[in-house]
């Protein structure tokens, strides 16, 4: 879950357990105290009514039935009366079998209890008034009205605790928005100078706290961008003074060369391992030249729409190899450095002749999006364990993949070439025996013009 998310979701969980907190201590303050006034009023009402009753029934010739018929309760109230064991009610159709047996004949005279009541599933609150020892008054009151009137607080209760767990959400989504607008800006700049648009910084903030973030992250930009000057005008320097010796040894290894038939038989051999170490150190210079100039951003050439048929058929060309060892199965095109790109498939080719036995085929097509490159070879493959060291740098075949020792930087500079044109190399085995290497580039449309 994305941070934003992440702190939307806290502020509507605290929003909505504040709101349930508050919600159920108002609804139980508010039942507590709405019940306590409809009881305190039912209480007073049935004692009025218990005290005319009383007075009505030490008249001569009292009739209870009579009594309760001149009774003006609430609406909805019901009264009975409970006389020498026999009992009356101001309605038809109802006795003694409503009210609960908690408020039934006690004997103590006086205001006895109240009690609540279900009657027909509608609430009631019975409350009973002792006259004397055979005199019984009873009054049940409905409480429809508190009911509905709690219903709708807990109603209202619940739409506003949604309605403030809504708001909290909202209110977490703009702060969170706020909060990571900043570290959008941050992280942006972040992958641009990754690219190697070293010129972009993090733009100025009015927050205080935001400004000491940006300026430190330009502060590291400067600073990376001061040393990559320092290393580009290095490379320029180590260049130029590693190829002038080179130039001059390679030079005088080919003079020699004119001159083997005048060297003694031991000359012969160490003019043959002088040139074996040359053409050797002439390579790994050429590797670490490309790898330095990849890393700091010192290319030959701009980005361009590549017919991978067309450049892998110049690579075996320009290599003296047959052009035949080429198969296209779907001229596929990709977008990338020209010279980089032939780069790396010449360091494929050349790896499979001098360490696989011999270079057997290249075939291109694609895979969906991706065009894929096979490189196969004759040898006797790379064992599994060492299927993705051989791209680290300066890792060298073992003695079984051909007696010639590489630099141990040819793959890897293949693997840091296609990685920096968003696709990717790997090893398997070849279908009939020996090593494939397998090459897969992000392909464009083949109509697709450079911009």
């Amino acid at each position: 879950m994305s941070l934003q998310r992440r702190v939307m979701l806290t502020f509507a969980a605290g929003a909505a357990l504040v709101s349930l907190v508050l919600a159920l201590s108002v609804y139980t303050v508010t039942r507590t105290y709405l019940t306590d006034q409809r009881e305190q009023s039912v209480t007073r009402q049935a004692n009025a009514d218990a005290a005319f009753v009383d007075s009505r029934l030490r008249a001569p010739h009292a009739v209870p039935r009579t009594i309760l018929e001149d009774l003006d309760p609430p609406t909805g109230t019901m009264a009975l009366l409970r006389v020498d064991g026999r009992w009356h009610a101001s309605e038809p159709g109802i006795g003694q079998d409503i009210l609960p047996a908690e408020l039934w004949p006690a004997g103590d005279v006086g205001f006895g209890t109240a009690a609540p009541v279900d009657i027909a599933g509608e609430p009631y609150l019975a409350v009973r008034h002792t006259l004397d020892a055979e005199v019984d008054f009873y009054e049940v009151a409905p409480l429809r009205e508190l009911r509905s009137t709690l219903d709708v607080v807990h109603r209202v209760l619940v739409v506003c605790a949604v309605v403030a767990t809504l708001g909290a959400a909202l209110v977490g989504f703009w702060a969170s928005r706020r909060l990571l607008r900043p570290l959008h800006q941050l992280a942006s700049t972040a992958v641009q100078v990754a690219d190697g648009d070293l010129d972009t910084r993090v733009p100025a903030s009015r927050d205080r706290e935001l400004t000491l973030i940006g300026d430190s992250v330009n502060r590291m930009v400067d600073s990376l961008q001061e040393r990559i000057e320092r290393e580009r005008r290095f490379f320029g320097d180590v260049s130029h003074e590693l190829r002038t010796p080179l130039t001059t040894l390679v030079t005088a290894v080919g003079v020699l060369n004119r001159y083997r038939d005048a060297l003694p038989g031991r000359g012969d051999q160490a003019l043959d391992l002088v040139e074996t170490e040359v053409n050797h150190l002439h390579r790994l210079l050429e590797h670490l030249l490309a790898l330095a100039r990849a890393e700091a951003g010192l290319h030959q050439d701009e980005p361009e729409t590549v017919s991978l048929g067309e450049l892998l058929r110049n690579v075996l060309t320009d290599s003296g190899r047959p052009a035949e060892l080429l198969t296209v199965r779907a001229d596929t095109v990709v977008r990338g450095r020209k010279l980089a790109l032939e780069r790396a498939f010449v360091n494929l080719v050349d790896n499979a002749d001098r360490h696989g036995g011999g270079l057997t085929g290249v075939t291109t097509g694609s895979d969906g999006a991706r065009a894929v490159v096979f490189i196969d070879d004759s040898g006797p493959g790379v064992p599994e364990a060492d299927r993705e060291t051989i791209f680290e740098r300066f890792t060298t075949g073992r003695s079984g993949r051909g007696a010639t020792a590489g630099t141990g930087l040819g793959l890897a500079l293949v693997a840091e070439t296609l990685v920096a044109h968003g696709g990717d190399v790997r090893c398997v085995d070849r279908p009939g025996g020996g090593a494939r290497m397998v090459v897969t580039l992000p392909a464009v449309a083949a109509e697709q013009d450079p911009p």
